[in-house]
């Protein structure tokens, strides 16, 4: 049962690049290698919708939505801003509900009315696949965990998910289009 994981592992590797060094460590002999193994996600498993990517570690509610959310960043780094205005174009609120396994299913909870950005935030969910499978602390022996995440959007689209938005983050100052003009006293 060993050798088609250690094959899958090796053609991975070969796929993304790994050292050669890494694929001549795998064990030759399936009895050879201890019980104690660790098995480590793969490459494929973040992109992978029937693949969960990990199990989080999250204690609470709190951190187990930093954790999916930078997930969901994490696949869709071509979507970022790399910076926020100081007045957003939409503000999109998502209902997100992951159940034990780390499927997710967002609906759309509050939104200013703009529907290109509503179905852009959907779609980060879903291009995300499965999500961290919550921790029984974090399910507190539900079948699933339901949160609120906030998508803030600049006017050409590119977006950051609030949980997970950097603290260095620029923000982009207010043009002045009158022309720092004063207006007039009369007197």
């Amino acid at each position: 049962m060993r050798t088609p994981v250690l094959a899958l592992g090796a053609a991975l590797a070969l796929v993304f690049g790994a050292p050669a060094a890494a694929q001549d460590a795998a064990p030759q002999d399936p009895a050879a290698t201890p019980a104690t193994t660790q098995l480590v996600p793969s490459p494929m498993a973040a992109a992978s919708p029937s693949v969960t990517p990990f199990r989080s570690q999250a204690k609470n509610i709190d951190d187990y939505k930093k954790h999916a959310a930078g997930h969901i960043v994490s696949v869709s780094k071509h979507e970022l801003a790399p910076s926020l205005p100081p007045i957003l174009k939409s503000v999109v609120v998502l209902d997100i509900t992951v159940d034990a396994e780390g499927n997710a299913r967002a609906v759309l909870w509050r939104s200013n009315g703009y529907e290109d950005v509503e179905k852009i935030a959907l779609d980060s969910v879903q291009r995300a696949g499965r999500l961290p499978a919550p921790s029984p602390e974090v399910l507190k022996g539900q079948q699933s965990v339901r949160f609120l995440e906030t998508w803030l959007f600049r006017h050409d689209g590119r977006y950051h998910v609030r949980s997970v938005v950097p603290k260095d983050l620029p923000i982009d100052e207010i043009k002045d289009v009158a022309g720092n003009k004063k207006p007039a006293r009369g007197g």
